[in-house]
């Protein structure tokens, strides 16, 4: 697949999202799933030798083999949830063509991965893997506001109740954010619902929204469950919102995000998280092709981390 059709595009603008159906071979993210197995192989190893787990569950696969361990220890779970470690299959699923093609289509040729990449396995009645409603952008320098309103019925709905969105109040920055499972999602292992047509709100830096503000551009939509089959992924603009109710399956539901935007422009995540330049017609040289180039990149970023930090404890002062 190469950039979104006209149709594609026109529904990623107007309704801020797009499910790509098959856009990969379910066997071109094997590798990906044989190194996150691998992970929890040397997690639940390292747990059994330390006496925190009952059995090294051997017997089960992906899908239940990390609910078990969570089982015996909780803490497996933050040793293997988000972004600390990346591998090789993971980066190159980063730089993926068929993505960078769909990115292009939106940002321009110059694109740079963001380094908000996150590996979510979703626990089935696992509250900490809960999300409300959403966006996915990020900015510094403002504010976030949480509007609590029914699902844009109007003010005066009360059949479906009320929801908490988190409003981020950003600048009109694209930042185009795929969400890819790892295993198929329906309903009952929380499949993502989105708000369609909701990015189109006011953003609140312009309107100073508080939480109890019924916000206008929301009224009339409703959330939209979007169930999908590995190989799948979904587009969605920065502002959608959307959220993951939880996973009343017997499974645990992994799914992976990654995001994009210009490298020209100031990367939102700013130094916590080190991204790379996937694209560049401009700067051809920076593009970062190899995993190497890019564990170079996040050494380099730890190493100024620290340095940062004993600077600080030694004179006070952040550089």
């Amino acid at each position: 697949m190469a950039a979104l059709t006209q149709e594609q595009k026109r529904k990623y603008d107007d309704q801020g999202y797009v499910l790509l159906k098959s856009l990969f071979e379910p066997e071109e993210l094997q590798p990906l799933i044989g190194e996150f197995e691998a992970r929890v192989d040397k997690a639940a190893r390292e747990y059994h030798a330390d006496g925190r787990i009952k059995s090294l569950y051997e017997d089960h696969g992906f899908k239940t083999r990390l609910l078990k361990l969570v089982d015996d220890c909780v803490e497996v779970y933050e040793e293997l949830h988000g972004r600390d470690e990346v591998g090789p299959e993971l980066f190159n699923i980063l730089k993926n063509t068929k993505l960078l093609d769909i990115v292009e289509g939106i940002l321009g040729p110059e694109i740079r991965c963001e380094g908000r990449h996150t590996i979510r396995p979703k626990l089935p009645n696992f509250g900490v893997a809960n999300f409300n409603w959403h966006e996915d952008t990020r900015y510094e320098a403002k504010r976030t506001v949480y509007v609590q309103q029914p699902y844009g019925l109007g003010t005066d709905a009360t059949k479906l109740g009320s929801f908490q969105s988190r409003i981020v109040a950003a600048p009109l920055m694209a930042e185009p954010n795929f969400w890819i499972p790892l295993v198929d999602v329906d309903e009952a292992n929380g499949c993502l619902q989105v708000l369609p047509g909701g990015h189109g709100h006011t953003p609140p830096y312009v309107e100073q929204w508080g939480p109890d503000t019924f916000v206008p551009q929301l009224e009339g939509l409703l959330p939209l469950p979007v169930p999908m089959q590995v190989g799948d992924a979904l587009l969605m603009h920065q502002h959608l919102p959307h959220f993951s109710p939880a996973n009343r399956s017997d499974h645990v539901r992994w799914s992976m995000d990654i995001r994009f935007q210009d490298s020209r422009l100031k990367t939102k995540a700013g130094t916590t998280t080190p991204g790379f330049i996937a694209r560049s017609k401009e700067r051809p040289q920076d593009v970062v092709t190899e995993y190497e180039g890019y564990m170079r990149l996040r050494k380099a970023l730890q190493e100024f981390k620290e340095a940062e930090e004993e600077f600080k404890q030694k004179t006070g002062v952040r550089l």
